[in-house]
């Protein structure tokens, strides 16, 4: 997977055509409509909430960003109507998640068996 810095992904929401791009490095998050753009900047905030209005619809924004990526947009009635908004970025976490995990593991295993042979000789 090469580098990129700026993620996007098109989607059709009330007939509309909007235009998903989070930049990695500003961490500056935009949904852009028929020349109107939202900007959120997600520096030091992990969990963001915005309210959104795509042809006079409300649409509820949710971002969690900590450990997994998670970005999915929402009715009024609280029913999903994107599920999530830049799948890529979800699947890199995901990715990201797993080796640390993997590294870690392997790490904790080869640091316990200088403690385990140890232990057991006479």
């Amino acid at each position: 997977m090469p580098f990129e810095r700026t993620q996007q992904q098109t989607h059709t929401i009330a007939g509309e055509q909007i235009l998903i791009s989070y930049d990695r490095f500003t961490t500056r998050f935009s949904i852009t409509s028929n020349q109107q753009i939202l900007l959120s900047f997600l520096v030091l905030w992990p969990i963001k909430h915005q309210t959104v209005v795509i042809q006079q619809q409300t649409f509820k924004l949710t971002i969690l960003w900590f450990i997994l990526w998670k970005s999915q947009l929402l009715d009024d009635h609280g029913s999903v109507v994107v599920k999530e908004l830049l799948p890529r970025r979800r699947k890199k976490s995901i990715v990201l998640l797993c080796y640390v995990l993997i590294l870690s593991s392997i790490k904790l295993y080869l640091g316990l068996i200088p403690i385990v042979i140890n232990n057991c000789s006479p």
